[in-house]
Parts: structure tokens; sequence; C-alpha cells
């Protein structure tokens, strides 16, 4: 099937993956696809007219721990969604916004945009000759956006030897565009991190293994995610129940340990005949054909109130309203399940970083702000600045909570994986990529094999573009 064809095919779905794409704000997410956080309410934030101060105090970077460069009463570009700056919605200034502001003396401009114009808004800022400084890491900025001239490398910047980007060095080697590094990992996105989300008192009530229990114990599996799924429907035959609800097919497929599109730093290589993908994806087709999936958009306000839904899926933005919701109940987070045969746990997590913009010359500022990134996500200090600041301005989570979140992110508890194939073109992010990991669950079509042979050919049309 030709591309055009596919498109032509997809049309008549779009109405249904418009209404499928489940997922929330907190950042501007790199994974570009119909349900990340590309489609995330739009974030909209107004400046403070005065910053008054935080209350959450965060220390200045001693000199031994800065870079050397001079930006004092510089003023860094930020074309974004959201503004980094204090807000009204937002008064505390984040701890990278500190270091940046109370250590180098810099400041950053906010440039609003959409979602829906920034690219466009940033191609023409570059085009005519008055680009912002930094714009944020997408999945299609590797290798799309970059191929295209839009960012510039950042081997410059960065001393990949020092502590603090040697441990992530193998991180940013997996994505080596033509011998250069642009992107630096910061850390990881908290607030887009998918996770499987329950009610305690209704898994008790309903006499199931506590699903988080199973984890610590390494029964969580995917027959026993599925088993428990299909009894709670099973057991109420008479009302409406479902097994679980929200954005959650990718995340599912994510945890057999293969992705559709693979790179090893040189070539992309087309994988939809995964072995791996193919038994993910049975693993759905049952899920889909046991009748357990709650359809449509489910806001995390309304995911628990009612006890129609076990398990409900979202990134972790959705957890404060969901816990919020039911005050007197424990609303608890468990990731994703793995194979039965499997041995480990494989997650997705968004890379968190920003790109610098083709034509900044403002490269001391993009230097600095990238280590007071990089620096808060490295060091404990920081690290329990930032856990404060998050507690404090959502009631919804707890201490213990956050920290089972941040769990994710241990590569000594989870496996990382990354499919390059959302970053391939627009079409592949907006389209292609979405149908092949959620078609089944979103009731476009029943069988995967049949519908891989017929997009096979079509990735390969993406990949060539790049050999």
């Amino acid at each position: 099937m030709h591309r055009k064809n596919i498109n032509k095919t997809l049309a008549g779905l779009a109405s249904v993956l418009i209404a499928s794409a489940v997922t929330g704000c907190g950042s501007s997410d790199g994974q570009a696809n119909v349900t990340t956080a590309e489609t995330q309410p739009e974030i909209t934030t107004t400046s403070a007219t005065e910053w008054t101060g935080d209350n959450i105090e965060v220390a200045a970077l001693d000199e031994e721990e800065t870079v050397d460069v001079d930006i004092s009463g510089k003023t860094m570009k930020w074309l974004g969604i959201y503004d980094l700056n204090p807000t009204n919605s937002s008064p505390e200034r984040s701890p990278e916004l500190a270091l940046f502001e109370d250590t180098y003396g810099a400041k950053i401009q906010y440039i609003p945009t959409t979602s829906e114009q920034r690219f466009d808004d940033l191609s023409t800022a570059i085009l005519g000759g008055s680009p912002p400084d930094i714009f944020i890491y997408e999945w299609r900025s590797f290798p799309y956006d970059i191929s295209k001239g839009q960012y510039q490398p950042i081997d410059d910047l960065i001393d990949w030897e020092e502590p603090k980007w040697a441990s992530v060095k193998d991180q940013a080697d997996k994505f080596i565009w033509k011998g250069e590094h642009y992107i630096a990992p910061l850390g990881y996105a908290f607030s887009d991190t998918q996770v499987l989300m329950y009610n305690t008192t209704t898994v008790e009530n309903e006499g199931f293994d506590d699903p988080y229990e199973l984890y610590l114990n390494d029964e969580w599996t995917w027959s026993a995610f599925i088993d428990m799924m299909k009894t709670y429907v099973e057991d109420h035959p008479d009302e409406e129940k479902y097994g679980i609800g929200g954005w959650w097919a990718n995340a599912f497929v994510f945890t057999a340990g293969d992705t559709m599109v693979t790179y090893d730093g040189n070539k992309f290589t087309n994988n939809l005949r995964s072995a791996k993908i193919e038994k993910a994806q049975a693993a759905l087709q049952d899920i889909f054909r046991s009748n357990v999936i709650k359809r449509g958009w489910i806001g995390p306000e309304a995911a628990f109130v009612d006890d129609s839904t076990l398990f409900y899926a979202m990134g972790t933005w959705a957890y404060n309203a969901a816990a919020l919701s039911r005050p007197n109940d424990v609303i608890q987070i468990v990731p994703f399940p793995r194979p039965d045969d499997g041995e480990d746990y494989y997650v997705s997590n968004k890379i968190n970083s920003y790109m610098w913009v083709k034509g900044s010359e403002n490269g001391d500022c993009v230097k600095a702000w990238l280590e007071c990134n990089r620096t808060v996500n490295y060091e404990d200090k920081y690290l329990d600045a930032t856990k404060e600041k998050f507690l404090a301005n959502s009631p919804g989570w707890t201490s213990e909570m956050y920290d089972l979140a941040m769990d994710f992110y241990d590569p000594d508890k989870f496996i990382q994986t990354y499919d390059y194939g959302y970053g391939l073109s627009t079409f592949t992010a907006d389209t292609l990529m979405p149908q092949l990991y959620e078609g089944i669950a979103n009731e476009q079509f029943e069988d995967w094999v049949s519908v891989r042979e017929q997009y096979y050919d079509i990735m390969d049309e993406e990949i060539k573009v790049y050999d």
C-alpha cells in the first residue's frame, strides 16, 4: 500500500483517533503522536506582573559548580506553549530557573505559541532571521527537524566527561546525527510518564490481589492484568463495568521490550515484524475481544468516582485530580505489567531536553541553561527541592507515591525503550505510529499481522528518506 492510499484509509478513522486522544498536560512532550502530549489540552499561562519570591528556596551554585560563561544581564529567548518564568497560576520558580537567574544573572524571555502553530512559528522565526534560542525537544526533533536544519549541534556546549553528563552520555549517543549530538538528556518529563492507576479499596472489595503487591513480588504479568480486568467485568453482568480506560495501548506494547523502528547510530531499521511486538498485539487483541475497554475521553476527576472502571491509565499529570476525586481512598500507581515469559519491566519515558535553535548566537546562555537543568536532575539537594516544590502544589500526591513514580526512571528497575518511528516525519508521528500502536485498542482493526503487512512497505518508504 502506498502512503497516499493509507491517508485515504485513515481519513475515515479520524473521528476515532480524535476521540481516543487521551493524554494530559504539564510539559511539552516530545513523543509526537496523536495520543501523547502533542494533543494535550493546551497550556495557557499569564506571566505574573511581579515575582515576589519563592516559598521554597534553591541555593545558587558555588563557583566550582558553574561553567565558564559570562551571561550576566543577558536574555535567552524561549519559544513554547508555556512560560518557563513564574506565572500567576504557578508563582514558584523552578529550581533550574532559580539557578539560571541567581547563579548566572541571566533571564528568559517567553515567546508564546500554540500547540497547533509551534512548528510553523519556529520555522518562520528561523527563516526571518530572528530565531529563539531554545525550543522544547519533541520526538519529531530526531531525525526529522534536525535533518531539516532547524537545530544546532551541542557538542561545543557540553563536557561529556564531566560526571553529570557522563552519566547520560550513552543515552545521548542514541541520538547522534551525522557524528554530532543535538539532544542533551536532562532527565525525564515527569508529567508524561504513563502509569496505571487503581482504587485500592475497589481492588480489595473485589477480592483481587493488589497489583502493586504483585509487582513487588515480581508477579505482575500480562495474564494477571488481563484476567483481573475480565473478572471485574464478568462478575458484574448487570452493571456497566470496564477493565480499563484512558491512554494505555502504546505503553502496553512497549512492555514487550521492542519497538517498531530501531536505530544503531547510523541506520534506521523497520522492525514491524518483531515477534515480541506480535505477541503484545495478540494480548491487545484478547483485551479488545473481551469487551473490557471503556472508550472515549475520561478526565482524571471522573476516572474513579463511580467505580465503573478498574484501571485508569494516563500520564502522571492526571494523578493529582484522580486522587483528589476519592479523598478517603488510596489511588495507587503501578507500572504496566511485564510479559509472562519475560523477566524485565520496560517503559518508554519521554526525555526532557531543549534544542539549540539554528541561527541562535546565544550559545553561552544555552550552555548555562542546559547545565542548570542537568544539575537539578543529578544532584540530590536539587532533586529534593524539585520534589518539595511539586508536593507543595499537588495536594493529591503523597511523598511515597511521588517516589514510586520516580522509580520508573531507575535503570535498575526499568529498561527504557524508544521508538524512532515517531521522529521520521509528521506523517509517521501523527498518523502511522498511533495507528500501529493503538489501532486494535481503538477498534480500528482486529488483526495485527494483516495490518502489519499492509503497512510494512509504507514504513520502509519513510525510512528510505534517511538512507
